[in-house]
């Protein structure tokens, strides 16, 4: 197909700004209907494919990027998620300041191997009980937002969903903290210690004021089986990895791909068995988050099609304007890609701009 347009680009970028905008301008609606939203999107593209190709080119259109990326990014996501959300800890609250910057530096630690959306469902509830009798919070939630549900994720390409799209593409397991340590542990030691010297200061004022000893409570930890399973998926998603390829409709894909997503399942499916439901309602686990991330994506993989053959043609193609921004004399400015890229997972989500 032949996409010689940025109007191609309306469905993907109705998508975006869809999520960006009707859940603060329609509230009520986005609530009852936000599912309907990506679908109306997808609908209007196949439709248009349809048009402007032939009815035959739709199952293609819709097929393609699902087989290809979708279902690996989503059954990852998903796996991390599950198994995560199988195991309990529990602390005893009034640690103070120390006890809090190293929870964060492990949960930043922890995110980057088991995803920053199962380390979060992991650790929240545990580090808010921890601070359940404090006065001033709000940093608590900023702090372990940047830490462990963001930058924690850098390590590898379990920790990030943008990162295991690019591992999907070839880039090697171990390529992230093989480059990216440095930047990595400086950020996460550069804000553990912002956020001791703050929390420290707060920690001080409320200690005169009423009592935040720590309680009986002692610390534990369910569903240890779990923990093993985290281990499983990290050994299956690097060792998954060999060139041979199997035809599907016209088009070549990994066995590697296809073994790995069966595992991840069957990991998932033991989690679930295995798993006593009182740990999962501890944790307040629901599939809801999955389920909103699944109808979005599978949404946004399918839309962004056309943009990622026409970024294909370089200065050939409908973004020729882009491409003579950054590359000029055709050497790519770095500054121009950093800038580029910024800006664009700001509203983009940082899957589809990676």
């Amino acid at each position: 197909m032949n996409f010689d347009s940025m109007l191609w680009g309306v469905p993907f970028f109705g998508i975006i700004l869809s999520m960006s905008f009707l859940p603060l301008i329609f509230p009520k609606f986005w609530e009852k209907y936000s599912g309907y939203v990506p679908l109306g999107w997808t609908l209007l593209y196949l439709a248009a494919i349809g048009f402007s190709f032939g009815i035959a080119e739709v199952g293609k259109a819709f097929a393609k990027p699902l087989i290809d990326d979708y279902v690996s990014f989503i059954v990852q996501i998903a796996t991390l998620y599950i198994v995560a959300g199988g195991i309990y800890i529990d602390f005893p609250s009034g640690k103070g300041p120390a006890f809090n910057t190293i929870f964060l530096f492990f949960g930043a630690i922890l995110a980057g191997w088991i995803g920053t959306t199962g380390a979060s469902m992991l650790l929240i509830r545990p580090f808010l009980r921890v601070n359940t009798k404090r006065q001033h919070k709000v940093h608590l939630m900023i702090f372990f937002i940047l830490l462990v549900a963001n930058i924690g994720g850098a390590a590898t390409p379990l920790g990030d969903p943008p990162l295991f799209i690019g591992f999907l593409k070839g880039i090697d397991f171990f390529w992230f903290i093989r480059h990216l340590y440095p930047i990595l542990f400086g950020t996460i030691a550069t804000l553990c210690a912002m956020f001791y010297a703050i929390d420290t200061y707060l920690f001080k004022k409320e200690t005169g004021h009423f009592d935040i000893s720590q309680d009986d409570a002692s610390f534990s930890i369910k569903g240890i089986k779990n923990l093993l399973l985290l281990m499983l998926i990290l050994l299956v998603v690097i060792l998954c990895q060999f060139p041979e390829r199997f035809s599907l409709f016209g088009d070549e894909y990994l066995y590697s791909s296809l073994i790995r997503n069966c595992l991840l399942i069957g990991i998932a499916a033991c989690s679930i068995k295995i798993t006593h439901k009182n740990i999962r309602e501890a944790n307040g686990f629901t599939l809801a988050p999955i389920r909103e991330v699944a109808e979005f994506f599978i949404a946004m993989f399918v839309t962004v099609s056309p943009l990622l053959v026409i970024l294909a043609q370089g200065k050939d193609g409908a973004f020729a304007p882009i491409f003579e921004w950054i590359a000029p004399n055709g050497t790519y400015s770095l500054i121009k890609c950093f800038w580029a890229s910024g800006l664009l997972s700001s509203f983009l989500d940082n899957a589809p701009t990676f």
